[in-house]
């Protein structure tokens, strides 16, 4: 049975699939036109990462060493903004590290329910896997990922959206110890998921942002996403900062030069926010939701540093422009 909801946002994307000359967008602000009050933007998307969630320190089978009391209750208030929006996005991305440290089972128990309000509200969550995470673990609260996978034996995924669609790459490189940071700092595509890239790149027919857990120049992958020309921008997470730059694929007349757009946490340290990208058929928008900094060892502080206040107010609601 369709929804009302999905029947109004089926006819708005089949409107701009067909091209018949409407536009759901009012261009001087950015905002859909004619979507009902609380519901679903098809046209917009959240990008989430590093959400680190995990059990207090007393539970864990593998010690991280560090408490972080304050995880996951402020991802919980970070998915109420989310929801909080006149039309909150039809999809959310996750750029991996689901788990607080080790991938231990009921880190992905506690993520779980701290996304589940999302998918309750019809939101599609579409996950990547980060150097903390554990596919076995992760499959048991997020089941379905080893069915739909692009490359079998990784989790690759691709979200589509009216204007622009998103490939998530898993750059997860198991790690043969758990409990340790050292043996989980790895990363890779690994064969299979390199020679999948090669393939799908360069025969893309729409715009489309590449994204993994880790930035395009650890995974030595720029150049092929720069050179590829429905490639409209990298994102990534792991450094749990807000972070832009670029990549491209040298200095000949014929190369491109596309955005690399890396995320803050989720709620567990240092830049601690979210990414709302609007799209348009000529532009993608990313809008930085820069909520507070954190750093571990000052936590709790009895005084917080007026320098963390400046650090939120240089990317609270700056604006990120992706050609398409």
């Amino acid at each position: 049975m369709v929804t009302r909801r999905e029947f109004l946002f089926g006819g708005v994307a089949c409107a701009v699939a067909a091209g018949d000359g409407l536009s759901p967008f009012n261009l001087s602000t950015f905002q859909p036109f004619n979507l009902p009050a609380g519901a679903l933007d098809p046209f917009a998307i959240g990008v989430i990462s590093d959400i680190h969630t995990g059990m207090p320190w007393s539970r864990q089978k593998y010690r991280t060493g560090q408490e972080y009391p304050w995880q996951p209750d402020v991802s919980k208030r970070l998915v109420d903004e989310i929801l909080s929006l006149a039309n909150p996005p039809a999809n959310v991305i996750g750029l991996g590290d689901i788990s607080l440290a080790f991938g231990e089972t009921e880190d992905y128990a506690i993520a779980a329910e701290v996304l589940k309000p999302l998918a309750d509200a019809g939101i599609k969550v579409t996950l990547a896997m980060g150097n903390h995470d554990i596919r076995e673990e992760f499959l048991k609260f997020f089941p379905g990922y080893d069915k739909t996978t692009k490359v079998p034996g990784r989790f690759v995924s691709v979200v589509e959206t009216p204007h622009v669609d998103f490939i998530l790459l898993d750059s997860l490189k198991t790690p043969e110890k758990r409990g340790s940071y050292s043996a989980c700092s790895g990363f890779e595509l690994g064969e299979a998921q390199m020679k999948w890239l090669e393939e799908t790149l360069p025969a893309l027919r729409k715009p489309t942002f590449v994204c993994a857990h880790h930035a395009a120049w650890d995974l030595k992958i720029g150049k092929i996403c720069a050179a590829s020309p429905k490639v409209a921008g990298y994102l990534h997470g792991h450094h749990h900062h807000w972070m832009t730059n670029y990549l491209h694929n040298g200095y000949a007349a014929t190369a491109r030069t596309i955005r690399m757009m890396g995320f803050p946490s989720f709620g567990l340290d240092f830049d601690v926010g979210w990414g709302l990208i609007r799209t348009s058929p000529k532009e993608a928008i990313l809008e930085c939701k820069a909520r507070d900094f954190y750093f571990p060892k000052k936590l709790p502080a009895a005084e917080r540093p007026p320098s963390w206040d400046g650090y939120v107010r240089d990317w609270a609601d700056r604006r990120i422009t992706f050609s398409l």
